[in-house]
């Protein structure tokens, strides 16, 4: 089993891999278009990528290839995001002048950054942020990642937990050719335009209301072609395949100007 994720090894994507899939074969790639290349083209079985944190909101270019690609979300994974802050082995706090991390990262712990007056430098991803630092031995500069890179990379942990809010997650979607089976504790994500119409919006999900599907997301994103021009992506419970479900989508393809149908999937536990 071939994955694709972002890469290096010691990201948070990485420890949502391993907690979703069973030894798998891991692609470390460098930018989330990779990722989705890489299933069109079949050099990975599967994708992971992260589609939204519960400070930050939603990952942008995710939604993005979501629309333009046409791939299948298969499953999510959500995992608890801590945030550790390492260095140089015998690198003292007070010798730390400059904090480098994902611009994320980085958000997420600006309490902490800001208490101790340290300068921050963007880096594509936490744990290359460690790897940085360990390849050229960066004396006076810390990074923000998971704890696992330090290990990963022969440094030494200052500071664990330091992002601002306890309560941080990120949700990743697995993505392929296919989407799930029905597990029983399903949802089901789309992407759908409105006519330019009053009452549009109104109109589109009266569906899910009349039926009592539960919406766990809804959220408006431009759709790149016009100003004032937006396209909708909402999750929802249950499985493409249920009656019920195809009725409301049946429903929902006449009211909309565009509808599609990223794919069902097992609803991650917790």
């Amino acid at each position: 089993m071939k994955v694709s994720l972002l890469g290096p090894r010691g990201t948070f994507s990485e420890e949502a891999a391993l907690k979703f899939f069973k030894s798998p074969e891991m692609v470390y790639r460098g930018e989330i278009e990779d990722i989705f290349e890489d299933v069109l083209e079949g050099r990975a079985d599967y994708g992971l990528v992260p589609i939204e944190n519960s400070l930050e909101g939603s990952i942008g270019i995710t939604l993005d290839l979501l629309l333009k690609k046409d791939v299948k979300i298969c499953g999510e994974v959500v995992i608890d995001v801590k945030h550790s802050l390492m260095v140089l082995p015998g690198t003292a706090l007070e010798d730390v002048r400059e904090v480098i991390s994902h611009p994320h990262a980085l958000a997420q712990c600006r309490g902490f950054i800001k208490k101790r007056a340290l300068k921050t430098k963007n880096f594509p991803s936490t744990a290359g942020a460690a790897r940085e630092i360990a390849e050229k031995k960066l004396r006076n500069t810390a990074a923000i990642a998971p704890e696992r890179a330090a290990g990963l990379y022969g440094l030494e942990v200052l500071e664990r937990d330091i992002q601002d809010e306890d309560f941080n997650q990120t949700r990743f979607l697995v993505i392929a050719l296919k989407d799930g089976s029905p597990s029983g504790r399903d949802k089901t994500s789309i992407i759908f335009a409105l006519r330019h119409e009053p009452g549009s919006l109104y109109e589109a999900l009266k569906p899910f209301a009349s039926a009592m599907i539960n919406l766990t997301k809804i959220e408006s994103r431009p759709s790149r072609k016009a100003l004032g021009d937006y396209v909708f992506y909402l999750d929802f419970e249950g499985h493409r395949s249920e009656k019920g479900v195809k009725k409301v989508l049946t429903e929902l393809k006449e009211r909309v100007a565009f509808l599609k149908v990223l794919g069902s999937y097992p609803a991650a536990k917790g």
